[in-house]
């Protein structure tokens, strides 16, 4: 940790690294304390609480994910739909994604369980996504933020595919969206 960056930051940067390997669910304020190289007590007086802790480092999580999204494809538009969900398809199934996307489907489970907090940052989370997304759906869709609207459903269900073994039917999805 250098010494320059702020405390939080730094904080948020190694818990995240904890997060992406072991995952949200598991994430207790003690395993986090030490993964930040602090005490419980410390993060809980620097981000309000422990759900106030949760939201930043998810914030921090998801923006992340969408640097790491720009780097693989600055702002260009995809020749195709199926161009668009296939990049970046494959990119979320890079080992250095896997951990992205482990957390993406705790914080939908959470929320599918009535978690307010998880609902409330899943829905900024795919918010920013459809932002990022309309900015490289193909040059000419009449509604540029409908299509990105679309492609994060079926980039969504593809991983979902993905996470419960069913990656032939997750690539057929991505082959029929080429031939259609």
């Amino acid at each position: 940790m250098t010494e320059n960056r702020p405390k939080k930051a730094a904080w948020l940067e190694a818990m995240a690294a904890h997060v992406l390997e072991h995952g949200l669910n598991t994430a207790s304020l003690r395993p986090l304390a030490r993964a930040a190289g602090t005490s419980d007590r410390m993060l809980i007086y620097h981000f309000g609480s422990k759900d106030g802790l949760v939201a930043e480092l998810l914030t921090f999580l998801a923006g992340s994910l969408t640097e790491m999204l720009s780097e693989a494809f600055p702002p260009r538009r995809f020749e195709t739909r199926a161009a668009c969900v296939g990049a970046v398809v494959d990119l979320l199934r890079l080992p250095e994604a896997r951990g992205f996307m482990r957390v993406w489907l705790d914080i939908v489970s959470a929320a599918a369980q009535g978690q307010d907090l998880h609902r409330a940052t899943g829905e900024r989370i795919v918010e920013g996504f459809v932002d990022w997304l309309e900015q490289r759906v193909p040059a000419g869709e009449p509604d540029p933020r409908g299509c990105a609207m679309t492609l994060i459903a079926l980039i969504d269900g593809i991983l979902v595919l993905d996470a419960v073994g069913q990656t032939k039917m997750a690539d057929a999805v991505i082959a029929d969206l080429a031939t259609g």
